[in-house]
């Protein structure tokens, strides 16, 4: 009697678990099937964004790669929506061979798609599974798949001992001659069944096999990856854009040098230092150089600047602040990456990428150290004098840099307390610290010169899935013989290449035979609504775009490269030691704006708040 008291008790209890699994399935395989739809959405960003802050899987490189495509978007072409529609007739022929079973009591199902596995409906949702996965490739509907796969496998023992009770030894020997959800799996059951396993309580078993189901899934995340960036073709267009020669009657730039010590990046010239950062627009390449360049010649600050020769030991410490403080600041500036807000990316800066409020440090050197020793070591050296100044590096040449000041920290006429100028520079170091943590950090580098200004540069534009810029010519341009010509990636990069302020931006940054600028469009504000591209022949036999006028938001990525580093290259993974993305801005283009004029109205600095080699993996993702 109490032995089949524990049967019946053990009966309930896997009717519960069986209960409880098949109540998880639902759920994910719910996921599974919307999830695809739910990203179309704008409550999917609240969800991953506010919500379950997926984002800060980026800010660390091991975590990173979590939050890109494990496939491309349809990876296989049709191969995803055509397993999707097997899938569906599967389970729909299944189903029925059940239901009409039941309906007209035809007792236990052997025939149809049931000669071939015990389970078909499992089979197609399978199939259904993995062609929305191969159609809508994200990681996390990859890890949703195997858990799936193992919720159906503890389903269907759960299932085949109910059988068993119905219809015993007809069910068993049904059962050996079939395979359970996939033809010919009966081999590799009899493989497995003559390793070696561990006997283990059941639940420990669950739980191990649950792991072991999990690590299965992240290798081949991995091993898929690395494969695919392997085997991945980058296609890009490159043009050349003219920057300009010098403005004439400006003098020639000073001798620069630029490193990198305790993981703070600068640029120098003798007794004179201009930290990049730790605002995100100065850590633009470019910005430190030409801050210092016009600040050596700059009247308003040449008595703050200006070292005679018995102050040998003097130099001069420049941070740079945002030009206007945040709302709450301190009189330093918070904010220095700005966070949050409804626009996608990082927010412009409401006074431009090119002003700037500039904290000078005048200080006295220990015996033998260096103005590089200064920054990694306060007790290398003592404040003597704080001063603030607000500059404009895009006002003209010949006029000066300052707009503002230089205004003495301090109450005028008294020394400057030793304590309020290193309480300022523990706070800008400690903001410098802050955007450090959330990057890749380089190792120290020593100075080298900064290169010289070039009248030209390469720009290469990435032909990604993104904005149909990789779509077939004659799926884009209907009715058209464009000679195989991608027009819309061309576009891009022409209003790019003859845009005054694009070209401007990249020779602030100092782009030419070193930095070249990699730019990869994506979506801007009204894509989804206007994205219809299309194009007509002139009789000039060029090329002019009609219909609806899509924005475009380009991120332009400004790599340094080593010389004789082909575009090629570039891309190749196992070569990223061969350069280094040194900064990045986005340039929004508006089709509204037909050339000649500026179709770039807005471009906006992007601070290193996530390390920017993430973001050019992730670019390359859906290749």
């Amino acid at each position: 009697m109490e032995t089949g008291n524990n049967a019946s008790a053990a009966k309930q209890g896997n009717g519960r678990l069986a209960g409880v699994g098949q109540c998880l399935l639902r759920i994910l395989g719910f996921f599974v099937i919307l999830e695809p739809i739910w990203m179309l959405l704008p409550f999917a960003g609240f969800l991953y964004g506010s919500g379950l802050q997926i984002q800060n899987l980026a800010r660390h490189p091991h975590t990173a790669w979590l939050t890109h495509f494990v496939f491309p978007v349809l990876t296989l072409g049709m191969t995803g929506p055509v397993l999707v529609v097997m899938g569906f007739l599967v389970f729909l022929v299944g189903a029925g061979q059940i239901y009409s079973a039941k309906l007209f009591r035809k007792g236990m199902v052997t025939g149809g798609l049931y000669a071939f596995v015990r389970h078909p409906q499992y089979t197609a949702l399978t199939l259904f599974g993995l062609g929305l996965l191969l159609a809508w490739g994200r990681a996390m509907m990859f890890l949703a798949f195997f858990v799936m796969m193992y919720l159906y496998y503890f389903l269907a023992k759960s299932e085949e001992r109910k059988c068993i009770e119905l219809f015993g030894e007809q069910y068993e020997a049904y059962r050996r001659r079939t395979s359970c959800c996939i033809p010919g799996d009966r081999v590799i059951g009899r493989l497995l069944g003559r390793l070696p396993m561990p006997s283990m309580p059941r639940p420990l078993a669950i739980a191990s096999s649950f792991v072991l189901t999990m690590l299965l899934a992240f290798s081949l995340m991995w091993l898929i990856t690395t494969l695919r960036i392997r085997a991945r073709i980058v296609p890009f267009m490159t043009t050349t854009v003219v920057l300009g020669e010098p403005d004439a009657g400006t003098e020639p730039s000073p001798a620069l040098t630029e490193g990198r010590t305790a993981g703070i990046s600068f640029v120098t010239s003798g007794q004179i230092l201009v930290v990049r950062g730790p605002w995100r627009n100065a850590a633009a390449p470019g910005f430190a150089e030409t801050v210092l360049r016009r600040s050596l010649r700059s009247p308003a600050l040449g008595e703050l600047l200006a070292f005679p020769e018995e102050a040998s030991r003097e130099v001069a410490i420049m941070f740079c602040a945002p030009y206007t403080p945040p709302e709450n600041d301190d009189g330093v500036g918070k904010q220095f990456m700005p966070q949050g807000g409804k626009r996608r990316g990082p927010v412009p800066d409401p006074d431009g990428p090119d002003r700037a409020r500039i904290m000078v440090m005048r200080c006295e050197l220990a015996d033998g150290a260096t103005i590089t020793d200064a920054l990694s070591d306060k007790s290398r050296r003592r404040i003597l004098k704080a001063a603030m100044t607000w500059v404009d590096v895009s006002s003209p040449e010949t006029e000066d840099i300052v707009v503002k000041g230089p205004n003495a920290i301090g109450r005028p006429g008294a020394p400057l307390p030793e304590a309020i100028g290193e309480e300022r520079w523990d706070y800008l170091i400690a903001q410098i610290d802050e955007r450090e943590s959330l990057v890749d950090k380089p190792p120290a580098t020593p100075s080298r010169p900064v290169a010289q200004p070039s009248p030209s540069t390469e720009l290469i534009l990435v032909q990604a899935p993104i904005l149909r810029t990789r779509i077939e010519p004659g799926a884009l341009h209907q009715h058209v013989d464009t000679g195989g010509k991608n027009l819309f990636a061309m576009d891009i990069r022409d209003r790019l290449a003859a845009s005054p302020s694009f070209r401007e931006r990249l020779k602030r940054c100092g782009v030419g035979a070193e930095i070249v600028p990699v730019a990869f469009p994506r979506p801007g504000p009204n894509w989804y609504r206007e994205h219809h591209v299309r194009y007509k022949a002139t009789e000039e036999g060029d090329w002019q775009s009609y219909g609806t006028k899509p924005q475009v938001s380009v991120f332009v990525m400004l790599v340094r490269i080593k010389p004789g580093l082909d575009y090629e290259a570039l891309f190749d993974a196992t070569r990223r030691s061969e350069r280094t993305i040194q900064g990045a801005f986005i340039a929004d283009v508006d089709f509204a704006i037909q050339p000649p004029a500026d179709s770039v109205h807005e471009i906006t600095i992007v601070g290193p708040r996530r390390d920017l080699e993430e973001r050019w993996k992730f670019f390359l993702s859906g290749l």
